[in-house]
């Protein structure tokens, strides 16, 4: 009977069971985490009439958005990081908040690199003539634009990048390099905008996608926009000693300087997929000036200290 007891007091639980595989596969935890509550978060709005129109309500995705960036991602990545770290991991992770402190050329890339460089990618496609134009309305711009990339990288990119690059990218890149990490990560960020596809308004501000549509912007969020989004911020990431705040704003960046109300008011007529090639050839550059390092520098393995000497034998009298 005692034996009994003590065998079935030893058991595992369910909670220990999955805190264990948690800790064992902290990526995989945060993964399948995300996911599924990003589905949950999103299907209010995919049943309204935004989405599939099986109810009669149009909710729009931003609330969606914003829950899941705070709860699937930056929550996700807490929770995960508690369990498989403890309260070190935690603190690790919590202090890339605080990583602001670098170069003003950070800052500068962060704000004005992606208008600047659909800019340039407008001018050769369309020619100097929209270098007037932009230059003329540069004083409205300018508190527009920042004003957009501030909220957006306060309200998501911010609690976004904490999952993807913070925790993913950040722990991937110790085992498989920068490189490889960043190219793992891409096609699994592509895929958390995927119940997008399917509302009005989510992917773009022009409306329901048609079905011929569809496999385009697949190909974007999977490889032409996610592939060199990820290399840069992880360039950037690394280069600025891991900091959030400026990976934040320079995610907050590409989206809003693709966005209808930036395009339409400054850049028109320019097409905004023109800022993803011009990205992927940033990209390149970046790959070929790093030497594929992206700014990563490996933690130097722990000096093991040498053997201590033997004394020497005390000399007879």
């Amino acid at each position: 009977m005692g034996d009994s007891l003590v065998i079935a007091s030893t058991k595992p639980t369910f909670v220990s069971s999955l805190k264990t595989t948690i800790a064992k596969h902290p990526a995989a935890a945060f993964l399948v985490f995300f996911y599924v509550t990003g589905w949950i978060f999103f299907l209010p709005a995919l049943l309204g009439t935004s989405g599939f129109g099986l109810l009669a309500y149009d909710l729009p995705p931003q609330p969606s958005i914003l829950a899941l960036t705070l709860v699937g991602l930056a929550g996700g990545a807490f929770l995960v990081t508690r369990i498989a770290d403890g309260k070190e991991g935690v603190r690790e992770l919590r202090s890339r908040y605080f990583t602001w402190r670098t170069g003003p050329q950070w800052y500068l890339l962060a704000l004005f690199g992606a208008p600047l460089l659909l800019l340039v990618g407008a001018a050769v496609v369309q020619g100097t003539g929209i270098l007037g134009t932009f230059g003329a309305n540069l004083p409205q711009f300018l508190p527009n634009y920042v004003l957009q990339v501030v909220l957006i990288a306060l309200l998501i990119s911010l609690w976004e990048e904490t999952g993807w690059m913070a925790f993913l990218t950040a722990r991937w890149q110790k085992r498989f390099g920068p490189v490889l990490a960043s190219l793992m990560v891409a096609p699994l960020f592509g895929l958390g905008h995927f119940p997008l596809l399917f509302l009005a308004g989510g992917l773009t501000d022009s409306g329901r996608l048609t079905a011929s549509e569809v496999p385009e912007y697949v190909f974007y969020l999977l490889v032409l926009f996610a592939v060199p989004v990820r290399l840069i911020l992880t360039w950037v990431f690394n280069s600025t000693g891991g900091s959030l705040p400026l990976v934040a704003l320079l995610h907050a960046s590409f989206d809003v300087t693709a966005s209808a109300a930036i395009l339409t008011g400054f850049y028109p007529g320019v097409d905004g997929r023109l800022m993803y090639f011009g990205l992927a050839i940033v990209a390149i550059g970046v790959l070929v000036v790093t030497r594929g390092r992206l700014g990563y520098c490996q933690p130097s393995a722990p000096t093991i200290p040498s053997a201590i000497p033997a004394p020497s034998p005390v000399p007879l009298s």
